[in-house]
């Protein structure tokens, strides 16, 4: 079966803008030399790292030999991977990671029930957009946890960043960081939605005061909390 729409790899690094590539070929190489079709420029990279096949209309991913290993799901892979959307690429570690996306994969949905906009599961850490596991950074899941919690409320700038980062809010020298946190997280919930046919998850900046997340948001039943036994004291 011909495929339309490729599948898509979005490249994760906290010290630049996301990058989404389409993997519009059979083969897909990755790695730090200048001739892969995905260039990671990063020690930990080798110049041919990993490369990514088109099988029978699913896509599976290979370690080219690396020095460092490739990893999905923080597990090291031995031999071809089918990739899933969702599934997170590490190229010799965490920092160097990369979403999958297949635009052409069956979810599975309970009946009668379409997935929320935003589904989080504070037990495990995680966020689906749409019901597709979203990787965020921790700083973009603390960032996205309170403004959930505070759902159609203005936060204020000095809110987030406390309770982000756990310190006081100094515009002259927090600014920076807070945008950037805001813009990546943004960018993160619409590289899942878009090639869905949805809209990201929306959170509105509110001029001269904060941000508000004006999005449907379900979380996950909390674990309930193990019941400590105490030994009574001998004697007691």
């Amino acid at each position: 079966m011909t495929r339309i729409r490729p599948g898509l790899l979005t490249y994760r690094c906290d010290e630049r803008a996301d990058e989404s590539v389409l993997l519009v070929h059979d083969v897909t190489t990755l790695g730090r030399s200048d001739t892969c079709a995905v260039v990671i420029d990063a020690p930990t990279v080798s110049r041919l790292h990993a490369r990514l096949e088109l099988q029978h209309d699913r896509y599976v991913l290979f370690d080219a030999g690396s020095a460092n290993g490739t990893f999905v799901n923080g597990k090291r892979i031995q031999d071809g991977y089918q990739l899933s959307t969702g599934d997170e690429i590490w190229l010799g570690s965490s920092e160097q990671s990369l979403c999958f996306f297949d635009p052409e994969e069956t979810l599975i949905v309970p009946a009668n029930h379409a997935p929320p906009p935003l589904y989080i599961d504070e037990n495990a850490r995680t966020v689906q957009v749409y019901g597709v596991p979203t990787p965020l950074s921790p700083l973009e899941y603390r960032m996205l946890l309170y403004l959930a919690t505070n759902p159609g409320t203005v936060c204020t700038r000095e809110s987030c960043f406390l309770s982000v980062w756990g310190q006081p809010y100094d515009p002259a020298t927090c600014e920076d960081a807070l945008n950037a946190c805001i813009a990546k997280l943004r960018r993160n919930l619409r590289a899942i939605a878009q090639p869905l046919g949805q809209a990201p998850p929306l959170i509105t900046t509110v001029q001269r005061s904060g941000f508000r997340l004006d999005a449907e948001v379900a979380f996950a039943p909390r674990a309930e909390a193990q019941p400590v036994l105490k030994e009574r004291a001998l004697g007691a």
